[in-house]
């Protein structure tokens, strides 16, 4: 009887605290600007993340996203999204940013997409290079790092000791500390910090519906490829209208042909 008690007891404790883990410990706020089109900088794209982390996990993602898909699985009750006109009739219109990152035991999912559909992969762990620059950031004291990433673009980040959580947006993770700001050589990329505050919501990954998840990062790329030099493909010969229902859908692939920067 009492080794049964103790099972129970060690059991009951496992599972409190893989519930505790699950909650984060902060909520910080990112703005991201984004010049898809290297040849027109001056066209910036911006939007906010949010980070949920603590020690060992977190979710990265937008509100919009979030919202979408907890209403495509009726989390949050029907969906009132605005409805696009097309050949199969109306469909939900995507978030801007659909994207999300979801980092647990080690390892760096990301969901993004392709066309109608999101695919998933773990991204390569980035080998740091600590630098002699400091900076303050939201009253914090940042050191600044850099790494080459395994698709040859150089990032620099500014991360916080003093946050001991090996944490950022996106891919920009595993520093001693929180990573406040982010970007490329050129620039085009860019994350700042906008706000930090202390959380206890639960860290839990976007749920996708049909989500294709990818042998490595390569079978993304090469799925990305393909679909900026054929989108009809990754969309199901989807064809796009308008409200008068003059055909739209010759915009997405002129969109797709100026599309040289990736966040990857």
């Amino acid at each position: 009887m009492l080794q049964k008690t103790i099972l129970l007891s060690t059991i009951l404790i496992s599972i409190f605290s893989l519930a505790q883990n699950t909650k984060a410990s902060m909520q910080i706020t990112y703005q991201m600007n984004l010049i898809s089109d290297s040849l027109q900088r001056e066209k910036v794209k911006s939007a906010e993340f949010i980070l949920l982390c603590n020690t060992t996990e977190s979710v990265f993602y937008t509100k919009e996203a979030k919202d979408y898909y907890d209403n495509e699985s009726g989390k949050k009750g029907s969906s009132t999204l605005n409805l696009i006109n097309s050949s199969v009739g109306g469909i939900p219109r995507f978030p801007k940013h659909r994207e999300s990152v979801h980092r647990n035991e080690g390892k760096t999912i990301v969901n993004t997409d392709v066309g109608k559909y999101i695919f998933a992969y773990e991204e390569p762990d980035l080998k740091w290079e600590i630098l002699s620059q400091k900076k303050d950031i939201l009253g914090y004291t940042c050191r600044l790092a850099s790494a080459v990433t395994d698709t040859n673009d150089t990032f620099f980040v500014w991360f916080a000791e003093d946050i001991s959580i090996p944490d950022g947006p996106f891919r920009f993770k595993g520093l001693s500390g929180l990573v406040l700001e982010v970007h490329n050589t050129n620039r085009t990329i860019k994350f700042t910090a906008v706000g930090i505050t202390k959380s206890e919501e639960t860290i839990e990954p976007i749920s996708y519906p049909n989500k294709i998840i990818t042998k490595n990062k390569e079978q993304y790329l090469e799925a990305r490829k393909n679909y900026h030099a054929n989108p009809s493909a990754y969309n199901g010969n989807l064809r796009i209208f308008d409200a008068s229902g003059k055909e739209t859908t010759y915009k997405m692939h002129e969109r797709l042909k100026k599309i040289n920067v990736f966040l990857d």
